[in-house]
Formats: structure tokens, C-alpha cells, sequence
């Protein structure tokens, strides 16, 4: 990032509304230029903002003039776009999970939204049927869709779990070639309720400013935002939370139904945005729009039955570490490293030929139980921290839990129950195409790496293809794991080539001529 030594600011009167090393809006209200062409729907606004996360201001920007190049340390322009845009948007703003369809990435999905969106924007930006979607996610998550005329730093905001994740870049501006923001790509989180409160705070600021409230625009704005702090938050959130969507869509309306069917409330946030979100709304927020309401009956009837007041075990507490896989350079290599330390620590059987799976579960006093979840349900469920008896539900209905596909299951639902559990927040998640990028990937690769360790996992003594096919088939048979799996695991190991994995998996080619 760079330094702010040596930027220039307009001064340091600026209002603070948050903590700048979690996330914080700077705000400072002028006088309108002298200027006839300033538009009547932000006169009286003109100003200076900056964007605190994790303690980098974002806004760092450098000019290339005709004479020099200027660097200035806040976004120069008229305040009125960006509040508009936050009250406009506050709903799917601060609780829109889910990106749009049309990315085509299979398990090596973009981690970050921002880097969705650049990869859909480069293969599908020329087709609107798959791209349009994605435009109407990013005029609510894109900061630059509050420019309306201003330079705006590339920063998109997306509600993962109880934060909200910012990513942002250097990308240049379509208009404004001349400007550069001098961040580097990153990416940090808040919490929800860190971010809520300081927009809220900046935003009662900005209205109750003299020049503001006289400004004909003004009226719109200060009904839109009592809306906000006045309508039907409960709702709205959990719409915006499951189904992007500002009416009831399929898995609100699902878990609406399973909840009156079991008897329970409908869970409600207490202000006008849902800061920390209950743990079973949480749960469906993963989960198939198709899922049946039989099923979403059954998992929550498992959820409200692994309920408990009693302590957590100490054979698993040992293992429990609070390390979001978001944070790791490769959650690929982090979910390996992770494997081989539990595998040192905790094996059952060192020297069997398979990794016992269940043993090492029921050892670290984890309940596994088969619950028929659906075709379209999730593939497994991790429950686990305040409240909530450890236990890892495998979706008897799931294709993928056929046969040696239970044991990937109870290893990849093991590595969220050790290591996913951010800010001590009690576990409810659901394995699905849908769930988090960086936690589904560690944690197939710590699956992956359990369950087909390097000293079980060999390369069989083969002189060529043929025999080598054969070989890795027994192999699949003695640690008990798909073919498929083992192969490309094998590869990743450095056991055979990339060239021999693709001629294993069906691509025909030979190394060998």
C-alpha cells in the first residue's frame, strides 16, 4: 500500500466515523465551486471522503496533469452520490451473500468478488444475458457505481458470513485515464456491525448538514434513509441474506416453512441491519434454492438436536484453531499443512494402509449421523462451538456420499469444525457449490491430504502406462478413496506427472510416444 507520507489532503478536518484500522468513512463538506454546471441533484455537497479497511486509506489517488503529477489522499467531489448510493443499497449493501450466476470456474472459483466480477466481465462482458446479472450485483456491491461523474477507487463489497469482505484494485477508471489509485490488490474484512455502524453514523452527519438539508435532492434522500431505519429490516435482511432478492424467494421461503413446521420463530434482527446472523439462518445461507422443504425440515430438526449446554470435549478442543482459510496465501496449501499436522498428532493407526476416518472422528468425540438431506441438499454439514454438540451430518440422499465418497465427506466437514469457526461464532455450515470459496477448497484439500497422506499415497512401481493404471486402481482400493481423486491427488504431490494424470483420466495422450 502506499505511504501517505508526501500526499497532499484538502486539510485534516475531516469527520471520523469508524475505527480506521477495522473500517472507517472520512467525510468533509465544502463549499460548491464556482461553477455553473454543477448538477442540481448534488448542489451543496461538495467535499472530500476517504475509505479506511484494515487500516489503508483506499482513496490514495495520483493525477498526471498537463505540467505535473498530483497526489491527493481523498476522493474530491460532491458527497451527495455516495450517500444516495449507500441509502439506496443499504439492504443488499450490508446483506447480499450471494454472487450472480454465470461464472464458470468448477472448485477454483475467484476468492474474492472483485475478482469474480473481472472474470466474468472478461469472458462474458460482450453477452448480455450472462452479464447483465452481474451488472445489477455491481451497481449494489461496486463502490464506482457512486461515482456519477466523480473518481471513485475500485472497491467492492460483498457480506460473507457475519462480516463484510472488501476487495479492491488499481484498475484505471473508464473516463479517467489520467488517474491512478495507488493500492495494490487486496483484500480485508470488518464485521458487519463495525461497517453498519459507521455508514449509519456518517450518513445521520451528511443529512444533518445545513447546506444539505436546504437542497432540493435532499428530501428524497432523508425518505429513503427513514425508510431504511424504519421499514421491515427483518425480512428484507434475511431476503437479501438467502435469496438476493428484496421479496421472499425459494430458500427464504424454505426456511420459513421448516421453522413453522417444527414450531420455532422465524429469527429477526433487533436494529435495521443484521449484524451477527442466527446460526440456522446462517446454515441455509449455503444451501441449493431447490433444496425441498422436506429436507430443510430434517436439517434443521439435526441442527436444534445437536444443541447443548454441556462443554466441548477436550480431545477436540486441543485441535480447535481460529484460522479463517480467507487469510491464507493458498487455501490449497494451508488445507494440506493442516492434514499432515492433525495426522501427526491424532492417527489412529499409523501404520494401516488407509486413514481410519471414523476412528479419528468418534476419537476426537465428533458425531457423525446420516440424515436424508435431499438430492439437491448439501453434501455434508459441520456443526460445532457455542451451544452446539460437535457433530459433522452426512446427506444420505447425496450422489457424492456413495460408496468411498462418505469417508472424503467426514474428513472435508472435520477440517471446518477444527478450523472455521471465526471469532468464536458457533458452526452451522453447509457444503455446497455455494458456501465460501476459500473454506470449501481448504477444506477438500485437507481431505484430500487426510485421507491420502505421502506415506500412503506412493506412486506404484510401473514401467508404463498401462501397468501404472492398474497400480493406482489397488492403491484406490487400499486407501479406500476414489480413483479420480487419487490420481489428481498424485499429481499434486509430485507423484506422477501432470502429463501422466491427464492420460490416466481419459485424455489419451502418451508420454511415452
Amino acid at each position: 500500500m502506499h505511504s501517505e507520507a508526501g500526499l497532499l489532503a484538502v486539510d485534516d478536518r475531516f469527520e471520523v466515523f469508524g475505527d480506521k484500522a477495522v473500517f472507517a468513512l472520512e467525510a468533509r463538506l465544502l463549499d460548491d465551486p464556482a461553477d455553473d454546471a454543477i448538477p442540481a441533484d448534488s448542489a451543496g455537497s461538495w467535499g472530500a471522503w476517504r475509505l479506511w479497511v484494515a487500516g489503508f486509506n483506499l482513496c490514495n489517488i495520483q493525477f498526471e496533469t498537463r505540467t505535473a503529477v498530483a497526489e491527493v489522499a481523498e476522493v474530491r467531489w460532491f458527497l451527495a452520490p455516495l450517500f444516495r448510493w449507500i441509502a439506496a443499497n443499504w439492504m443488499p449493501l450490508l446483506h447480499e451473500a450471494r454472487l450472480p450466476p454465470g461464472g464458470r470456474w468448477g472448485d477454483r472459483r475467484p476468492r474474492w468478488a472483485r475478482l469474480a466480477y473481472l472474470s466474468v466481465l472478461e469472458s462474458a462482458g460482450d453477452d448480455p444475458e450472462r452479464f447483465g446479472p452481474w451488472q445489477d450485483w455491481a451497481s449494489r456491491h461496486a463502490l464506482r457505481a457512486a461515482a456519477e461523474g466523480g473518481i471513485v477507487p475500485d472497491v467492492f463489497l460483498q457480506r460473507v458470513g457475519d462480516d463484510i469482505e472488501f476487495s479492491w484494485g488499481d484498475r484505471v477508471q473508464p473516463g479517467a485515464e489520467a488517474a491512478t489509485f495507488l493500492v495494490e490488490d487486496g483484500v480485508a474484512r470488518a464485521s458487519v456491525d463495525a461497517v453498519a455502524t459507521s455508514l449509519a453514523a456518517a450518513m445521520e452527519w451528511f443529512l444533518d448538514r445545513e447546506p444539505v438539508r436546504r437542497a432540493p435532492w435532499a428530501e428524497a434522500v432523508i425518505g429513503q434513509w427513514t425508510g431504511v431505519k424504519t421499514g421491515p429490516v427483518g425480512g428484507d435482511a434475511l431476503n437479501w441474506y438467502l435469496d438476493s432478492t428484496p421479496e421472499p424467494g425459494p430458500l427464504a421461503a424454505a426456511l420459513t416453512r421448516a421453522l413453522d413446521r417444527l414450531q420455532r420463530p422465524v429469527p429477526v434482527p433487533e436494529g435495521y441491519w443484521w449484524g451477527r446472523l442466527a446460526p440456522e439462518v446462517a446454515m441455509f445461507g449455503d444451501l441449493s434454492p431447490r433444496i425441498s422443504d422436506a429436507a430443510a425440515a430434517a436439517l434443521l430438526a439435526a441442527y436444534f438436536a445437536a444443541q447443548t449446554t454441556g462443554p466441548a470435549g477436550a480431545a477436540l478442543a486441543r485441535f480447535v484453531v481460529d484460522e479463517p482459510a480467507w487469510l491464507a496465501p493458498s487455501p490449497w496449501d494451508n488445507g494440506y499443512a493442516l492434514a499432515l499436522d492433525l495426522l501427526d498428532e491424532a492417527d489412529p493407526d499409523p501404520d494401516a494402509s488407509a486413514t481410519r476416518i471414523e476412528d479419528l472422528v468418534a476419537a476426537l468425540g465428533v458425531a457423525a449421523r446420516e440424515v436424508a438431506l435431499g438430492p439437491d441438499g448439501p453434501r455434508g454439514v459441520a456443526l460445532a462451538g457455542e451451544a452446539l454438540r460437535p457433530t459433522i451430518l452426512v446427506n444420505a440422499e447425496s450422489p457424492a456420499n456413495d460408496g468411498r465418497g462418505r469417508r472424503f465427506t467426514l474428513a472435508h466437514e472435520l477440517c471446518h469444525i477444527l478450523f472455521d469457526r471465526e471469532r468464536a461464532r458457533p458452526l452451522t455450515h453447509s457444503s455446497t457449490p455455494w458456501a465460501s470459496p476459500s473454506v470449501e477448497q481448504r477444506a477438500n484439500a485437507f481431505a484430500a491430504m487426510l485421507l491420502m497422506p505421502p506415506h500412503r499415497a506412493k506412486r506404484p512401481v510401473a514401467s508404463g502406462l498401462e501397468e501404472l493404471k492398474h497400480g493406482i486402481d489397488r492403491l484406490a482400493g487400499r486407501l479406500n478413496v476414489g480413483r479420480v481423486a487419487l490420481k489428481h491427488h498424485l499429481a499434486n504431490l509430485g507423484e506422477i506427472t501432470p502429463y501422466e494424470r491427464d492420460f490416466l483420466l481419459g485424455g489419451g495422450w502418451s508420454p511415452y510416444g
